[in-house]
């Protein structure tokens, strides 16, 4: 009887040791990941960036599988850095260390009909070495939060089937599936009657 009570109190502090250790272990790994991020500043893009944002954009379209039209973009673009409410939403992460630019997010406030204001995740590209590294929480971050100063009230990004690694992103920043979208190409999938 002794020796099963005695037992019973090695296996709960075993177990508190255990849980002790796996706490120790998250910490660690926070603190390395804390330290990654504070190498990564985060700023409003401008119009000397283009070149990298049209890069990047190039880069995100094609790997969607779509063609990226440099006229749709430089249009886009224009419109977006030089309206004084969007143009805070293009941001960039840079890498401090080499000053390189790590990725990049577009959020923009739009009305919907019924006049509420809403913001919009128009895109959000990483460099595949920064990708799991939380830049891309912390690009999303920044977007949210000037979002939250100009007063939007709900924040909706649409995803592509394929764009697996950014679901998991907005999942984990509390972003819930709200519709689906779906799509017909009039110029190839037009149903003949």
């Amino acid at each position: 009887m002794y020796f099963e009570i005695n037992k019973k109190i090695l296996l709960i502090e075993i177990n508190k040791i255990y849980k002790l250790l796996i706490y120790l272990i998250k910490f660690e790994i926070y603190k390395e990941f804390e330290a990654e991020l504070k190498l990564i500043k985060v700023e409003i893009a401008s119009p000397d960036d283009i070149d990298f944002l049209r890069e990047f954009t190039q880069q995100l379209v094609e790997g969607l599988g779509q063609q990226f039209d440099p006229k749709r973009f430089d249009w886009g673009i224009q419109r977006r850095l030089y309206d004084p409410l969007q143009r805070h939403g293009i941001l960039i992460a840079i890498n401090e260390d080499n000053n390189e630019i790590a990725g990049m997010i577009i959020a923009e406030l739009r009305i919907d009909p019924f006049g509420m204001s809403e913001g919009y995740i128009k895109q959000l590209y990483l460099k595949n070495e920064y990708r799991g590294q939380g830049v891309g929480q912390l690009l999303l971050k920044k977007a949210l939060e000037h979002l939250k100063r100009i007063k939007v009230e709900k924040v909706k990004v649409n995803i592509k089937d394929q764009a697996v690694e950014a679901s998991k992103l907005y999942e984990k920043m509390n972003f819930k599936k709200v519709y689906e979208v779906l799509e017909l190409d009039l110029t190839k999938d037009y149903p003949n009657d």
